[in-house]
């Protein structure tokens, strides 16, 4: 009988251990899944920034005057021209509500369809802060001399069942605008 009730004990106490293994192995890989979301996003985020700073460094390129049009806190809209005299071209980058969900988009020339995006945001979404010459910020329009961007970019959990959470990834950005002192 006491044989019996060793074998019944060590069955149970190995269930255990073997329950305890499963849960690890199961943590880890979600653990793992997690990290490399984590690491995609900040690789794509560090893509769009440089492509947005590529934009942003086209205010007023060839444009003598009213290079920047229009400016909130969450969007900003600009022209520039390929060459002096040519015909001018119009980016409005700024946040935008797809689906219950902010999203950061690029549009050229007023097109409907962006020519960057539309990228998932996080409930901070985008933030715009401009300042003049001598960085005093929101200055009017004319006066504006570069720009400091704030998106915090997010991307779903592995195990929404267990823990939902959100992997954000917040960049701030400064861009002058030399055009602009020139």
């Amino acid at each position: 009988m006491s044989a019996l009730l060793e074998a019944i004990a060590a069955t149970l106490i190995g269930g255990i251990f073997m329950l305890t293994i499963i849960t690890s192995i199961i943590n880890i890989q979600a653990i793992g899944v997690n990290l490399n979301q984590q690491i995609e996003l900040v690789e794509t985020s560090e893509d769009i920034v440089s492509v947005i700073e590529s934009y942003l460094s086209f205010v007023g390129a060839g444009v003598a005057d009213s290079a920047i049009i229009n400016t909130t806190d969450s969007s900003f809209t600009f022209s520039y021209a390929d060459s002096i005299g040519s015909a001018r071209r119009i980016i409005n980058i700024g946040e935008e509500t797809i689906n219950d969900s902010k999203q950061l988009a690029a549009y050229r020339d007023g097109s409907t369809i962006p020519s960057l995006g539309p990228f998932q945001l996080s409930d901070y979404g985008v933030e715009f802060v401009y300042y003049d010459v001598n960085e005093n910020p929101n200055p009017a329009d004319s006066l504006i001399r570069s720009v400091q961007m704030t998106m915090e970019f997010e991307y779903d959990t592995y195990r929404e069942d267990i823990d939902r959470r959100f992997i954000r990834h917040r960049i701030r950005i400064w861009k002058y605008f030399k055009n602009l002192y020139l």
